[in-house]
């Protein structure tokens, strides 16, 4: 199985734990040692800790909004790092659509992730805490 067929399967996995919250699903698709850089400056080190995370991100913003629209471009791969391009659009009732654009990169280490890194595109920061100032009282 090629790295791109394992992001597939990845992704595909993590889509079904977004729906029923089966974080174990996700385990057999990182190294022991797996780091996750959010896109916020921090790292998560050790798989438990990069599922603790992912969990976190999701439940923290993605869970509180109504809805939750993923569209992104096919992987590529480079090397032992697989690529993909993303859109992620949240909305809320009452409020105008949060539409965030970035990239992530999974690097493959002996057929799991050993690093999987989120790279928001410009701008998006600012625009979530715009966007959260104006409306984040809803989320509560």
């Amino acid at each position: 199985m090629s790295n791109l067929e394992r992001f597939q399967a990845y992704a595909d996995a993590f889509e079904a734990t977004y729906a029923d919250d089966d974080w174990q699903r996700l385990e057999e698709y990182f190294t022991a040692d797996a780091v996750y850089a959010p896109g916020d400056g921090t790292e998560a080190v050790g798989r438990d800790q990069v599922l603790a995370r992912l969990r976190d991100g999701i439940n923290g913003l993605d869970r509180r909004f109504d809805s939750r629209v993923l569209q992104a471009s096919p992987p590529s791969s480079e090397g032992d790092t697989v690529s993909l391009s993303w859109q992620l659009t949240l909305s809320k009732a009452d409020a105008p659509d949060f539409t965030a654009t970035g990239v992530e990169h999974a690097t493959y280490t002996d057929g799991a992730i050993s690093r999987l890194e989120d790279v928001f595109d410009e701008g998006v920061a600012e625009g979530l805490g715009a966007w959260m100032a104006a409306h984040g009282e809803l989320l509560a």
